[in-house]
C-alpha cells in the first residue's frame, strides 16, 4: 500500500487522491491535522472558514496523533507527530511512502520512520530556484536539506523551477526525477465557466462592474508577499483607464490599504457603494469566495494578475484562471510564470515590483485578445495524470 503524508486536506490535492484511487492505486492518506474540514482560523485571511467541497470522500484516509494546537502554517516545530508512526506503517503493510514537503517536523519524522523500515520514499515539494539564497544561512540550509534529500528515492517535480532546484542546488540524480506537475481540477473549472457564461453580465452588475469594462482579477490573500497594491499602482499609470475595473477576491491585512487606494464601487462589508478615495481606479472588493463560489470571479473577469514576490512558489490561482479560459499576467518571481504564462505570450510575464512593467503587460493584453484555445491548451498540459503516471511507474518499478 502507498501511504501519503499531508499536513491537512488541501483543496488542490484531494482531487488527486480521488483520481489515484479511481486509477486503481492502493493508497491511504495520513493527515497531521484536520484544518479546513471544519471551521478553522486562517491567520493570513484573518477569518475562519471551512472548504465547501467534500474533502474526505472518494479515498481512504486517517488522522494521525500530533501535538496539541498543531496547525499546517504554525512553524516547523508546531506540527509534529506524537505517536510511533512506524507501528502504523507496519500494520498498514506499507510498501511505499509519499511525502508532500519538508516544512514541518512531522514530515521529517515520517521520512525517518519510512527509512527505518527500508521503505521507498517519494517527495513532492513546492520550493524552486528563483529566490536567491541567503549567503550566510545557505551552507547550513544546504547541509540539512541535503541530508533529507539523500534519503528520498523519487522526486516528483511540479514545474521547471522546482526541477532545477533539485538538480542544480542539491545535485539530485536526474534519474530520480519524475513529473508530478502542479495543477487543479481543470475540468471542474472549465465546466463552471460554461455554466456561468449566461450569468456573466448579471454577476458583473451585482458587483458594480460595467458590461463593457475590461475586468482585471486579483484572487488571494491580501498580504505583502502577494503585492495586491501593485495592480492599483500600475493601472494609475495607464491612460485611458476609465474602461478598466479591478476585482479583488480575498481578504487579509492589506484590505484597508487597498480600499483607501482606489474608487470603491463594491465593498465586501457593505455591498454596492460609491466611495472615491481621490482615485480614478475603480475596484470591487468582494471578499473571500469559497471553492464553489470562486468560479463566479473567473466568469466575470477578462484576465488574472498575480503580482507576488518569491514567496509565491507556484501560484495555483493561475491554473484556476487558465482552466477557466482566462489569460494570466504573472510576475517573474512566481514559480508558474515560465510554465504557464510565458509559453502563451512572453508579454504576460513582468518584473516583480515594477509597476511600469506590469502596466505595460496590462496595456498589451487589453489590445491583444488572447486565443482561449491556446490558454486551455497550455494549462491542460498540467493535470493530475502526470502524477498518476509517475506513481504507477514507481510502484511497477519497485515490484520488479
Amino acid at each position: 500500500m502507498l501511504i501519503i503524508f499531508s499536513t491537512h486536506p488541501i483543496q488542490y490535492q484531494v482531487p488527486l487522491w480521488r483520481k489515484m484511487t479511481e486509477a486503481g492505486i492502493d493508497l491511504e492518506v495520513w493527515y497531521f491535522t484536520d484544518f479546513g474540514t471544519k471551521e478553522s482560523f486562517d491567520i493570513q485571511f484573518g477569518k475562519s472558514f471551512a472548504w465547501d467541497l467534500p474533502m474526505l470522500e472518494g479515498y481512504s484516509y486517517r488522522f494521525l496523533k500530533t501535538n496539541n494546537g498543531a496547525t499546517p502554517n504554525g512553524g516547523f516545530k508546531n506540527c509534529r507527530l506524537v505517536e510511533d508512526v512506524r507501528k502504523r506503517l507496519i500494520a498498514a503493510n506499507a510498501t511505499c511512502v509519499y511525502i508532500n514537503g519538508w516544512q514541518v517536523l512531522a514530515y521529517w519524522q515520517a521520512l525517518w520512520a519510512a527509512k527505518y523500515l527500508n521503505l521507498k520514499v517519494i517527495l513532492k515539494g513546492e520550493s524552486n530556484d528563483l529566490k536567491p539564497e541567503n549567503k550566510r544561512l545557505w551552507p547550513l540550509k544546504k547541509m540539512l536539506l541535503s541530508r533529507f534529500f539523500n534519503k528520498i528515492d523519487y522526486f516528483l517535480y511540479i514545474g521547471e523551477a522546482n526541477k532545477r532546484l533539485y538538480q542544480n542546488r542539491y545535485q539530485v540524480n536526474k534519474n530520480k526525477l519524475l513529473p508530478g506537475l502542479y495543477c487543479v481540477d481543470n475540468e471542474r473549472f472549465y465546466k463552471e465557466k460554461l455554466l456561468l457564461k449566461e450569468s456573466k453580465n448579471l454577476l458583473r452588475k451585482s458587483w458594480g462592474i460595467e458590461e463593457e469594462s475590461f475586468c482585471i482579477l486579483f484572487s488571494g490573500k491580501f498580504i505583502p508577499k502577494k503585492r495586491p497594491l501593485d495592480i492599483i499602482e500600475a493601472v494609475k499609470q495607464l491612460s485611458p483607464r476609465n474602461n478598466l475595473h479591478l476585482l479583488y477576491v480575498g481578504d487579509g491585512e492589506l484590505y484597508k490599504e487597498i480600499k483607501s487606494s482606489a474608487h470603491v464601487v463594491y465593498d465586501k462589508e457593505r455591498g454596492l457603494v460609491n466611495e472615491n478615495y481621490n482615485s480614478e481606479v475603480k475596484i470591487s472588493i468582494v471578499g473571500f469566495l469559497n471553492q464553489t463560489e470562486i468560479p463566479k470571479a473567473y466568469a466575470v473577469a477578462d484576465c488574472l494578475v498575480l503580482p507576488s514576490n518569491y514567496g509565491e512558489t507556484w501560484g495555483l490561482v493561475v491554473n484556476e484562471a487558465m482552466a477557466s479560459a482566462l489569460p494570466a499576467i504573472v510576475s517573474d518571481e512566481c514559480g508558474s510564470a515560465e510554465d504557464l504564462a510565458k509559453p502563451i505570450y512572453p508579454d504576460l510575464v513582468f518584473k516583480t515590483g515594477d509597476t511600469r512593467s506590469l502596466a505595460k503587460s496590462i496595456s498589451w493584453l487589453t489590445k491583444n485578445p488572447t486565443d482561449e484555445r491556446k490558454v486551455l491548451g497550455q494549462v491542460n498540459k498540467y493535470t493530475y495524470q502526470s502524477t498518476i503516471n509517475s506513481i504507477r511507474h514507481i510502484l511497477a518499478n519497485e515490484r520488479n
